[in-house]
């Protein structure tokens, strides 16, 4: 699981550089998604204009099977985690969309949001008989970077 998550990293690192961004992300943060057969990870960068670019990448989803609501969940305690579910706040991201194989990508820009403090978690929910149904899969997000590090 180890090497699936810097690979993730990895590709959301180089695919943020190709885009031609030249600053260096202030914060990097991490999650291993995982739950009911499905696996994945997602990366938050904090930018130094301000917001957060985000890419989240799962795979053994149903192939072909409709929008998947992700979120970055948080509580105003700053204690939300994925065991305990009790991310009450949200901050919505571009929903996955599975191909033929079951994969699925997806990048978010959020212009002006922050990570907010304390523990934070990333949610993939079901996609019925709702949109947004029960979890399928998360990951808690934790720091990779800190501000000032220069790779």
């Amino acid at each position: 699981m180890k090497r699936f998550a810097v690979l993730g990293l990895m590709v959301a690192l180089a695919v943020w550089m190709a885009r031609g961004q030249m600053a260096q992300p202030l914060e990097v943060f991490h999650a291993a998604l995982s739950g009911q057969g499905v696996r994945g990870t997602a990366v938050v960068l904090a930018l130094p204009e301000g917001g957060l670019e985000v890419f989240v990448y799962l795979e053994g989803l149903k192939p072909s099977s409709g929008a998947y609501a992700n979120h970055i969940h948080y509580n105003r305690a700053g204690k939300a985690t994925c065991k305990e579910q009790n991310g009450d706040q949200i901050l919505g991201l571009t929903s996955l969309v599975p191909d033929a194989n079951g994969r699925a990508v997806a990048y978010t820009r959020l212009p002006g949001a922050r990570l907010p403090e304390g523990t934070t978690y990333v949610n993939v929910h079901a996609n019925t008989p709702t949109p947004v149904g029960a979890s399928i899969a998360c990951g808690d997000l934790s720091k990779v970077k800190e501000a000032g590090y220069r790779y």
